[in-house]
């Protein structure tokens, strides 16, 4: 377990790990997996709890960005991946609502910083760049998140780009983890926020999860408590009541 204070923040990790992924049961059909219930069982899971830090103070505390959400990629990689980075960075405000993201070209104008490595340097981009030991840890792909009182300040990942399976699935991931939902759970089959899951895109179940958190009724630093009292406007917006 990794934690380290900062000035105004403290650093939250959430990560891609060394185990063999297997594939999950995805028998559930899409309208299931989609339903008020699911959605609600699924949020509360992924946002609530950390894969590391636990008993950080923002652990039972919703974590998102308040501000729009400066993107820059740096590529250390010997095959260059940054316009699949782009791509899927720039369709983010349309595929999730409420989420403001921008893509800058100078890094100290960036609030997540995305560094793509060969695996043979991964472990050693981590070590300098978030200060984690990625060895001990069993990580694959890192995410390193700070936060204020559930506020994100900033956030940082490695992914590793030579392994074609590897890249799009913590793309994906690590992405996602760094703009909140940093918890992970072996019952959401439909969701990249499982290590035990094989899915390398964006899934419609985890674009409603992103699409929860983003509407402006889910502010960071909600309790769970609260975020339950909101829960059902925020459905009735999004259109999951009929």
């Amino acid at each position: 377990m990794f934690k380290r204070r900062l000035a105004l923040a403290s650093t939250l990790l959430a990560v891609v790990m060394g185990a063999v992924f297997w594939s999950a049961d995805t028998s559930a059909s899409t309208s299931g997996a989609l339903a008020p219930d699911r959605l609600r069982d699924g949020f509360f899971k992924v946002v609530f709890g950390l894969e590391y830090g636990r008993h950080h103070g923002d652990s039972q505390r919703v974590k998102k960005f308040a501000e729009t959400v400066r993107f820059h990629v740096i590529n250390l990689a010997r095959e260059d991946h940054t316009a699949n980075v782009h791509s899927f960075v720039a369709s983010l405000p349309t595929r999730v609502g409420g989420l403001r993201a921008m893509l800058v070209r100078e890094r100290e104008k960036a609030n997540f910083v995305i560094f793509l490595v060969d695996r043979d340097e991964f472990a050693t981009v981590v070590s300098r760049e978030l200060r984690a030991d990625a060895v001990a840890m069993g990580a694959r792909c890192l995410v390193g998140v700070r936060t204020r009182q559930g506020r994100i300040v900033s956030s940082t990942a490695v992914i590793v780009a030579d392994d074609p399976y590897l890249f799009k699935r913590c793309m994906v991931e690590e992405i996602l983890q760094g703009l909140g939902p940093m918890n992970d759970d072996d019952s959401l089959s439909e969701s990249v926020f499982n290590d035990t899951s094989r899915h390398t895109s964006f899934t419609e179940f985890d674009r409603q999860l992103m699409r929860i958190l983003y509407h402006p009724a889910i502010r960071p630093g909600m309790t769970g408590a609260q975020v339950h009292e909101v829960l059902p406007r925020v459905f009735l917006d999004l259109g999951y009541y009929r």
